[in-house]
């Protein structure tokens, strides 16, 4: 069986949403022996891989020539601001609506990894709203199933959904899953800063002073910067700061094994959608997330998953741990296989 995934980008570089799907491609292959082909959705894309095609320009009708040669079940990557700068990209579900309707039996699974975006008047999200909605409802209705990371994106979704499935599972590890992770005593003193480039930014200027305590907690030798070439200080609260630049999916892996935090400059609310959140989890790291607000409830507490200046650095990684343990990726393909065949696997 050969199905498509719709991306906005792939890697390298480290790309949160493309290295996810490729990493449930490969779980895919191996577990249901499914071949994935990738069309990516925005025309600057060169990466010269056999399995994947970009868009030659972003509209419908080259959309539709691209995927009538692949095949009838798709899973779309739905991440609203990469297939149009504005976040409304009117094209994709154009393409996808002809698509749908020119051939018997073809599936649709959108997997919304973003829905539609708010924010005040004076911000274009505030006046794109409606658009960013209308497009999303689109979505809803041409798909056969839902998938979303965040409880409160299905929420969004449901009042559309028909009664379709709405799977809501946080995201899991693009770097792999490793079944026992050594406890922080055994771990060289470092704090590994990891991921695209705009969140690691963010660490290392707005939240730079709360990467420094991290440091001081963990005693940490030094900070470990991986992922596309960035400006970086010399240092933070004293301790240097190494880039080691874009590294292979085993060797991150390998080198988060080794490390005891992991930084990372996000919302809390919206850790369950971070790729580099649940590495950081998976691989045992004490989660350190920096932000102005941290909520007092939700399925991730700060002090309890993640530490923002509080909490046992231990409990906090082993928390963390077992609470990805409950949607880890040999889980979440068995349930991407009933949504893109309408059969139940096999265990």
């Amino acid at each position: 069986m050969r199905i498509i995934q719709i991306v906005p980008w792939l890697p390298p570089p480290f790309e949160g949403v493309g290295t996810h799907a490729v990493a449930l491609a490969r779980a895919l292959a191996e577990r249901f022996g499914i071949e994935t082909r990738f069309v990516v959705g925005d025309p600057a894309w060169t990466g010269g891989r056999d399995d994947a095609r970009a868009v030659q320009v972003r509209n419908a009708a080259e959309l539709l020539a691209v995927l009538n040669a692949e095949a009838n079940v798709l899973l779309l990557h739905y991440a609203n601001y990469g297939y149009q700068r504005r976040g409304c990209p009117t094209w994709l579900v154009e393409g996808l609506t002809c698509w749908r309707s020119q051939g018997a039996g073809r599936r649709i699974v959108t997997l919304f990894h973003e829905v539609w975006a708010s924010g005040p008047l004076w911000r274009s999200s505030f006046w794109l709203q409606p658009i960013q909605r209308r497009l999303a409802v689109s979505l809803v209705r041409l798909s056969e199933s839902l998938v979303t990371s965040l409880g409160i994106y299905g929420e969004m979704l449901e009042p559309w959904s028909q009664s379709k499935r709405i799977a809501v599972m946080p995201v899991f590890s693009a770097v792999g899953e490793p079944e026992t992770p050594s406890p922080l005593a055994d771990r060289a003193r470092r704090i590994v800063v990891f991921g695209g480039a705009g969140v690691r930014r963010r660490a290392y200027s707005r939240f730079l002073q709360v990467l420094a305590e991290a440091a001081q907690v963990l005693a940490a030798e030094e900070i470990c910067d991986v992922g596309p070439a960035i400006d970086l200080p010399p240092l933070a609260g004293g301790v240097p700061v190494r880039p080691l630049g874009v590294l292979p999916a085993n060797e991150v892996s390998d080198f988060l094994l080794g490390s005891a935090g992991g930084f990372l400059a996000y919302p809390p609310d919206f850790l369950p959608k971070s790729t580099i959140f649940a590495a950081y989890c998976v691989h045992g790291l004490l989660p350190v997330c920096a932000w102005d607000h941290h909520p007092k409830d939700g399925p991730l507490v700060e002090g309890r998953h993640y530490w923002a200046g509080s909490g046992d650095p231990q409990a906090i990684a082993s928390a963390a741990r077992a609470w990805y343990d409950g949607h880890t990726l040999s889980r979440q393909v068995e349930v991407f296989y009933s949504l893109l065949t309408g059969a139940t696997a096999e265990t």
